[in-house]
């Protein structure tokens, strides 16, 4: 019988030992990292990925707000345009082919759409931009560096003690503050005769889209985005009652009530919620989470 206990012992063992390397390459993969110019770029809601051809895959929000590019989205082509000063490029969803200044050129992997938010390579993206883009294997870690050693997103130098993003070491918040909407601090912002602030007191974020008139229904009027899983806990409660105060403004309150009534079925980060549509007689909001994500509404014209 003592025989028979070492011997599922030393098999148990062995069977460990099998999967721990495994369990350990998982590990660093949930652990990619991102660094502009030294500093950690923080991404709080969709993450960036290794895709299935080895290129890392990052949020189009994360060019906009890290490299200070301008980024339009064309539903009807499924088309990426991304503008940095005179630089222009343009990228089709699931497509290898892409164009810089109206250039045609090549990748191995294509931009895509995932949990409703467009990916792009970072590598093409950033390279076709004029930054410089290491690997680092061991660490998980891609580093971006910009050519003149100047962050795009708030045009200091590498010394500025000023970080990229909220939450970095040193962050400077007041000049964070300063070119944002922060309720209780700064005047709200208005598109489209929507009024709203960029951050509330409850972590609410509201954006502009990049609509312009001539656009139709094809480019998103507003943004609204539920972070969940902050350090120190989430007011959901509170999220609600702002993005409910925002949409209101314009839209059906018969409509409202029906978004945030799907959207609060979302509790907690692992829960999803499919992609649904809701109308009006003037605007179409699109509502959807995935896993371990935020909420999402994005305001239309109908």
């Amino acid at each position: 019988m003592k025989r028979k206990k070492t011997g599922i012992i030393l098999m148990v063992f062995i069977l460990i030992m099998t999967i721990l390397p495994t369990l350990s390459s998982a590990a660093a993969k949930l652990s990619l990292r991102v660094e502009l110019n030294g500093e950690r770029i923080i991404f709080p809601d969709a993450q960036p990925y290794v895709d299935k051809n080895n290129r890392v895959q990052v949020p189009v929000r994360f060019v906009s707000e890290a490299l200070g590019a301008k980024v339009g989205w064309t539903s009807k082509t499924q088309t990426v345009s991304i503008q940095l000063e005179d630089t222009s490029v343009n990228l089709v969803i699931d497509k290898k082919t892409y164009t810089v200044n109206g250039t045609s050129k090549q990748m191995d992997t294509a931009a895509l759409r995932k949990s409703n938010r467009t990916f792009v390579p970072l590598r093409f993206v950033s390279e076709a931009l004029g930054a410089n883009v290491k690997w680092d294997s061991q660490n998980y870690t891609v580093s971006i560096t910009t050519g003149d050693g100047v962050t795009a997103s708030n045009g200091e130098s590498n010394n500025s003690s000023s970080s990229i993003t909220p939450g970095s070491p040193n962050f400077d918040w007041d000049a964070w503050e300063a070119s944002r909407s922060v309720e209780g601090k700064t005047e709200k912002k208005t598109t489209e005769g929507f009024s709203y602030y960029s951050v509330y007191k409850s972590g609410l974020g509201v954006s502009a889209g990049s609509y312009k008139k001539g656009d139709g229904n094809t480019v998103t009027l507003l943004h609204i985005i539920f972070q969940m899983g902050v350090v120190g806990g989430d007011n959901l409660d509170a999220k609600f009652k702002d993005a409910e105060e925002v949409l209101r403004q314009k839209v059906d309150g018969n409509v409202v009530d029906s978004i945030i009534k799907y959207a609060k079925q979302k509790k907690d980060r692992e829960d999803e919620l499919a992609e649904k549509v809701f109308k009006d007689d003037t605007y179409e909001i699109v509502v959807v989470s995935g896993y371990m994500s935020g909420i999402n509404i994005d305001i239309y014209y109908k």
